[in-house]
Parts: C-alpha cells; structure tokens; sequence
C-alpha cells in the first residue's frame, strides 16, 4: 500500500467519526471501515492509525467542553452527562469499527506491567482530560451544594441524577475523576460539617437527644450513600460520621453533666442506656468509657449495700438487696447491652464482665458474705412464716446461685451451709426435702460433685437413721418385756436410748458420719435425769453390738428434746435442745429454785459459750412481745444487763401463753466475734488439710515440679473453693518436707517421695 493509499484510508476513517460525533449518515457501512482498519493495521500503520483516531476524538471533545462550560448552574450537571451518555455511544461505535485495531495491534502491545489502552479506553481517557478536569471545579461545587442542601433539609436529592453522576465518574476513572473530583472533597466537608453540628448540639442537649440526633444522621448519611454514591463510599461517610459524632464525645455522653451515663444508670433508663450502647457500639473502643462507669457505679451500689451498718444487723436483708442488685443488672445488661444472634438476645461480654468483677469486689468485700448467704438460705429453708414456697424455690435457688458464684472463697459458704443444715435436719425443721435436695443439685451443677458430696452424705445418713431407728424400737421393746408403752413424754435429741428398764419418754436416733457433719469436741454433759444417762449406755450398748469396732460420740449441741410441762395452769409442750432440756429439768424440782449462771455451769458442764445462747432463748417470750410467756426468769446482780457467773435464773412459775405447743429452740443468727473467730480457726485448718492434700496428688502425679509452677497449679486447682495465698501455699510445702512426703532437689525444684 502506497502512503497515498494509506492517507486515503486513514481518511475514510476519520470522516466516518466526525461522522458518529457530528450525528452524521456515512457513505461505508460498518463492513466497509473494519475492512479500511484491516488494511492499515495488516500494513503496519496500526500506531498512525491509533494517533490519528485520538487527535480525531480530542478534537471532538474540545468541542463538546466549550458546549458544557457554557450551561448555567440549573442545566450543567444534567447537561454534562447528556453529553457522557452521548459520548460515550459514539465511542462504542468507533470501538465496533475498530475492533480489529484493538485486537491485533492493542493487545500485542500490551504487557504485563503496562496495559495499552483500547480505543474505547483511550476515548474515555481523553474526554476525562479535555472535559471532565476542565470542569471538575465546577462539578465538585454543585454536586456537594445538592448533598449540602440536602442535609439542610432544603431540598430532597435527585438520586436518579446524583447516582448517574457518581456512576459516570466512577466508569470514567475511580480514582482521578470520582475519587479526586468528588469523593475526597465530600469526605472532607462532611468532616468540617459534623464537627461543627456535632459541637454545637451537643452543648444545647442532653445526652439522649444528641445520640438520637447522632443516630437519625448515620441513618441519613447511610440512605444517601446507597442511593446517590458509589457503594465504596458507604463505609466512609459512616465512619466521617462515627469519628466526629462518636468517638469524639464518648467520654463527654458518659459524663454530660445532667443527662450522662452516670444519671442513666442512677434514674434506671434502660431504654437511654440502650440507646448508648447501640449508638457507641459503632466505634470500636467507645464503649470503654460505658463500661468503666457502669462497674464504677455497679460496685459503688454494692458497697452502700454490704457496708451499710443497718443491714449488718439484719444479715437476711443485706442478701436479699445484694441478691435483687445483682438480679437488676442481670435484667439491664439483657435489655440495654446486648445484641441478637439467631434471634436471641445475647449479654455484651465486656459489659458482663465489667458487672462480674463489680460484684466479685463488693460481695467479698464483707468477710461474713457467705454466713449472712446461708442463713437467708436456712430462713427460706425451714419451716415458718418465711419458708419458700416451692413454686418459687427454683427462681430463688437460681438466684442464690447466681450471687454466690461472686463468693470467692466457697468453704467458707460450705462451713455455715453445713451447720445451719444439721439444724434443720436434726430438728425436724426442713420444710421440704425437694427444695434441700433441688437446691444441693444446683450447686453440683454449678461447682462439681465433690463440692456437694459431704451435704449429699448427710441425706443419706438420715435415711440410714430412719431404718436404724426402727430397729431400735424392735430392741426396746424386747429388752422390756415387749410391747410396755414407752410413756408420756417425748425427748428428741442427737442420739437417744433406753436403759434395761421402762423409761418414761421415748427416744430416736440419728447416727451421724463424722466427714458428713459438722460435729465438733463436745465434753460429756451430766444430765439431772438418770434415766437419759442409762439410755444413752443402752442405745451404746445396742450400736457396738450392731457395728463391730464403731464407736459412738455423743454431740448433745444437735440434739432436740419435747418436753411436756404439767406445773402450769395449762398442759404446755416445749421443743427445746438438748442443752436447754438439761437446763430446765434443773428446775424440775423444788418451787422457787433459784440458780446462777455458774452453778448451772458446774452442774451441766455445758460450754459456756452454748449454755449463754441456750439460756438467754429461754429468758425470751415464747411468745413476741408477751413476757409473760418466758420460762425463766433472770437476775443481773449489776446494772450492766450482761451474762456473767453470778446472773441469777429461776423457772417463771406464772408461765402463761395462748399456744399449747412452742419452739423454744436457740434462734440460728449471725456469729458474735468469738463465734466468728472460732469458726475462721477451723476453716483455716481445714485449709491446711486440703492444701496438702491437692499438693501431694500433684507431686504424685508430676514426681518433679519447679516451685513456681506447683504453687501456680495448686492455685488453679483450690480457686474453685477459696483463693490460697501463695505464702500459705509455701509454708505447706515446707510442712510435707519435714514429714518427708516430699524432698527439696536443689533450691527451687521439688521431688515426690513415694
């Protein structure tokens, strides 16, 4: 081909695209310019032919730029992309007639690090150059007006304009035209505009109406995006509107003066408190602040709680407050701080544990939780007034258990628990055995079986009594000649026999397994009635013979007694212990006897500890507020209205009270100091026990440990029950060193000796 000849076809072409873009009809069809193409490009002037095609095109789109500069406001965006969508049409039909240009000359140029632009490309290249930056200012100024307008609520956004706008600038190039032209700038006035509005609505609203105002924007912003801009922009403009509306103010909405968190939380607004939570929530790390006041003030209600000196005197009221406190931000962390998930509602876990470790300080704050928790425990549990009703006894115990999982050292829980419920058992005066056992399998639940195994061990040796008991009766009535009635009175006490006569009372037995209970050294009392003496050596005599090699301690501190009185104007029936059975049959004799506290002491050899409680129940009216229902009557020979040797006791001869049958039985209540002290030496030497015991099945297990190490697995081992502090750990250690359990390899290592 002659350059005469490829000058003409170059020609041929060009008029045919000044012929696309001037909207004019052409002489060739399609057919005939691809073929025009074919021969230029097989001739080697495919890159003429591509220059001449972008001069043809620029030229074009000089023309097009000066017929869009000269729109008004009103008319240039729409105008700008009539002439995109027109452009762009042409294009496609310059591409069509070139196709062959972009297959064989294009792509061959084409590499992996530069990619040569199509015809079709380079058009839209072109037009972005000569058009699209010549107005960019102008483009950015009015589309940002309409958005701006549109915040103000001056004006709705057409969004068929406004997403065809975004569309083009995002085909013609993502980042130069969409991203520099308007994205960017929108970014940054959207940044501008929040911070001011954000700032100054804040200063003239409380709290909740300026997170409500946060969240109406977010929601305004997020509905623009989706329905005028690029979805890229989505995530940016939400996080323009978190960083200055959100994370800006997270401390400020906690603390706003009048309307914050901190009032939330004391005016209980769980719908505001949700409200924060949700708005917040969007900003990782805004809710720290939340989170903080929220355990601040969770422990500041739990220490007014536990510290408050009233409640100390009224232990039952201080559980229930703690129990109904912890309850209430159990109920406010599923209403206002949570999220669904399958469409349950699921607790934040940073909220959770913020209340967690607020009530893990509070509740161990007060060293008499656990005692003050077991006897609100033995209140519901035995029978009276105050008993649970067993429809209720399953959300109780859930609450109970939900409170004590705070309770750091549960020993101490299981001492008091222990005690308070040998009482009832022994007394008769558990109101039902499914609650005891339903609760007991709670808190296996919870905390494992061999936290329970001792309280489940009690259970079972009253069913064994049961059986024991009535073989028992078998052997009274054959060592009596079988069958003789057992007479008028009833005595219950911790053990009971009958000699190899006819007594005058009956008696049952509860034989206890010493691991089970909480049986303590308790000295041999010398009862005034012989016939309870002979009993007890008869009921010894019966058991030995039954159990070879058992031996029997008699514990006369968890006895009862019934005691029938007929001195009085009417036939009355005390239950009494067995401590106070002793006492009032001192005064079984002689009218007007008269005896002093240590005189009853010498007698009885009660400890004195016990007799004080005992005596001072039965100087109490039987009956609430009626003093003429005491049984005995006290002397102080000072003005100090204390116990001591020389108080003078006398059985009140004008008893008087409308019931016929009375508990007398000492009332279960709160430890006094000596109690407490008492009961902290023996818990710490159970420690001791335990402590050794979980380091020797270690050491058994490791045969070497690092001293580090062990004390670490002894801990992880006993948190469960109580936190061992580290230098107890040690010196248990040492102790199972000098009983040569284990030996000491060099200064920090710990070998097992089997």
């Amino acid at each position: 081909m002659t350059s005469d000849e490829a000058n003409q076809e170059m020609q041929t072409i060009t008029a045919a695209i000044d012929d696309i873009f001037l909207k004019r009809k052409t002489s060739l069809n399609q057919r005939g310019l691809y073929q025009n193409t074919w021969k230029l490009v097989t001739q080697r002037k495919a890159q003429e032919l591509y220059d001449t095609v972008a001069a043809t095109i620029r030229k074009h789109t000089t023309r097009i730029c000066k017929g869009v500069s000269q729109q008004t406001d009103e008319t240039f965006l729409k105008g700008l992309l009539h002439v995109w969508d027109d452009f762009s049409r042409c294009l496609r039909k310059i591409k069509d007639i070139l196709l062959y240009l972009d297959e064989s000359f294009v792509e061959r140029n084409s590499t992996h690090e530069e990619k040569k632009k199509s015809v079709y490309e380079n058009g839209v290249c072109i037009f972005k150059e000569e058009v699209l930056f010549a107005v960019k200012s102008r483009l950015q100024r009015l589309t940002l007006e309409i958005i701006l307008k549109e915040r103000e609520n001056e004006i709705i956004a057409d969004k068929f304009l406004m997403k065809d706008l975004t569309s083009m600038m995002t085909e013609i190039d993502g980042d130069l035209v969409y991203k520099n032209i308007f994205e960017n700038e929108f970014l940054r006035q959207s940044h501008i505009y929040y911070q001011r509005e954000s700032q100054k609505y804040f200063e003239a609203s409380t709290a909740v109406n300026y997170l409500t105002k946060v969240k109406i924007r977010l929601e305004e912003e997020q509905e623009r995006a989706r329905r005028c801009l690029d979805k890229t922009t989505l995530p940016k403009i939400e996080k323009v509107v978190h960083e200055e509306m959100i994370d800006r103010y997270k401390e400020l909405v906690v603390k706003k003066e009048g309307s914050g968190v901190l009032v939330m939380l004391q005016n209980q607004k769980e719908d505001e408190l949700r409200l924060v939570y949700e708005v917040l929530g969007l900003v990782e790390g805004a809710l720290d602040p939340t989170i903080q006041m929220l355990k601040e003030y969770c422990i500041n209600e739990g220490m007014a709680t536990v510290n408050d000196p009233k409640k100390d005197n009224n232990p039952e009221e201080l559980i229930t407050d703690m129990i109904t406190l912890r309850q209430y931000y159990e109920d406010l962390l599923l209403h206002s701080f949570s999220y669904s998930n399958k469409g349950h509602r699921i607790r934040d876990k940073n909220f959770s544990k913020a209340v967690r470790e607020a009530f893990d300080t509070t509740v161990n704050k007060n060293n008499r939780f656990s005692e003050y928790l077991s006897l609100l425990l033995d209140k519901k549990l035995k029978k009276g007034k105050n008993q649970i009703e067993d429809e209720q006894s399953d959300e109780f115990f859930d609450k109970v258990i939900m409170i004590f999982r705070h309770v750091q050292d549960k020993d101490v829980f299981e001492r008091y628990y222990k005690t308070h419920l040998a009482k009832r058992l022994l007394s008769g005066r558990s109101a039902s055995d499914d609650s005891e056992k339903s609760f007991l399998s709670k808190l296996k639940t919870s905390f494992g079986y061999q936290y329970t195994s001792k309280l489940e061990g009690m259970f079972k040796d009253m069913k064994v009594s049961e059986d024991l008991n009535s073989e028992w009766n078998d052997y009274q009535k054959k060592i009596v000649g079988g069958g003789t009635a057992m007479g008028q009175t009833s005595t219950t006490t911790q053990t009971t026999t009958q000699s190899t006569v006819q007594f005058d009372f009956d008696m049952s037995v509860q034989v206890l397994t010493r691991v089970y209970w909480p049986v303590s050294k308790v000295g041999t009392i010398d009862m005034p009635e012989r016939q309870i003496n002979d009993a007890m050596h008869v009921f010894e005599q019966f058991y030995v013979d039954k159990h070879q090699g058992r031996t029997i301690t008699w514990q006369y501190n968890m006895g009862t007694a019934d005691i029938r009185a007929n001195g009085f104007s009417k036939q009355y029936e005390f239950n009494v212990s067995t401590y106070q059975m002793a006492i009032l049959l001192l005064f079984n004799g002689e009218d007007n006897t008269t005896l002093t506290f240590q005189q009853i002491a010498e007698q009885l050899k009660i400890p004195p500890v016990d007799l004080k409680r005992n005596l001072f129940t039965l100087c109490m009216p039987a009956e609430k507020g009626k003093s003429a229902s005491k049984l005995l009557l006290k002397k102080f020979d000072s003005d100090e209205k204390k116990f001591n040797k020389n108080t003078m006791f006398r059985a009140n001869d004008k008893f008087k009270s409308q019931k016929i049958k009375l508990k007398i039985l000492p009332v279960v209540k709160k430890e006094d100091d000596d109690e407490q002290k008492q009961t902290k030496s023996k818990i710490d030497e159970e420690r001791k026990w335990v402590m050794d015991a979980v380091i020797v099945r270690i050491m058994k297990m490791r045969r070497k440990m690092h001293h580090r190490s062990l004390i670490l697995e002894v801990t992880e081992q006993l948190q469960n029950r109580f936190m061992p502090p580290p230098d107890s750990v040690k010196k248990r250690i040492e102790s199972l060193i000098e009983r040569e359990y284990i030996q000491r390899e060099g200064r920090s290592t710990y070998l097992y000796r089997a």
